[in-house]
């Protein structure tokens, strides 16, 4: 595999399409197959895309980044509870930093990329043990399962969901994706696999 021109994020596209719908037998591999195509054409032209699922009653929405540990050999990036596009343009904005030299790491606090204080977290590896959250990131990679650090995001006060005070409101719209999956509270994150 020819490894992806190291272009800078802010060349890349703010497009994310979601995962594929859901559909039967031969048009669902029809469907993941273009899907795959895409992914793999993003990442060759601008060095990751951008994978998510749209939010609906049965789990909130997120996004995250596929080809950023192949082409800029750094961890990927997760973010949780936002519209799908928002997460993107997080994504894609620390991206095209982390593409301009940027040094992130676990327990960076990122006060400048939007409004709100951004956190970096680490994700446990129990979250990557099936499919339901990082799915597409699993098909691409295939047997490799790179590391991947969660955005999260803080509330409009900037406290984050680990910080007393943390608002109400927002409380399981993101998982706790550095603990293990079995140490979160029930919620639709816990449940993911039976999405797919």
């Amino acid at each position: 595999m020819n490894l992806p021109r190291r272009l800078s994020g802010r060349k890349t596209r703010l497009e994310c399409p979601g995962h594929p719908k859901e559909a039967e037998g031969a048009d669902r591999d029809c469907e993941h197959a273009a899907y795959m195509s895409w992914v793999a054409a993003t990442v060759g032209e601008h060095g990751w895309a951008i994978s998510g699922r749209h939010g609906d009653e049965a789990a909130p929405p997120w996004a995250y980044s596929v080809g950023m540990w192949l082409s800029c050999q750094v961890p990927e990036l997760v973010l949780c509870g936002l519209p799908v596009e928002n997460g993107a343009a997080i994504i894609n904005a620390i991206g095209a930093r982390i593409a301009d030299g940027a040094d992130y790491c676990v327990g960076d606090v990122l006060d400048d990329v939007c409004p709100a204080p951004l956190a970096l977290r680490p994700v446990e590896s129990s979250w990557r043990a099936s499919n339901g959250l990082l799915a597409i990131s699993n098909a691409f990679y295939g047997m490799v399962r790179p590391p991947y650090l969660q955005v999260v995001w803080s509330d409009k006060n900037g406290r984050f969901p680990w910080d007393p005070g943390f608002h109400v409101a927002f409380d399981r719209m993101q998982p706790l994706l550095w603990l293990p999956r079995d140490d979160n509270p029930p919620s639709p994150w816990t449940r993911l696999e039976r999405l797919t």
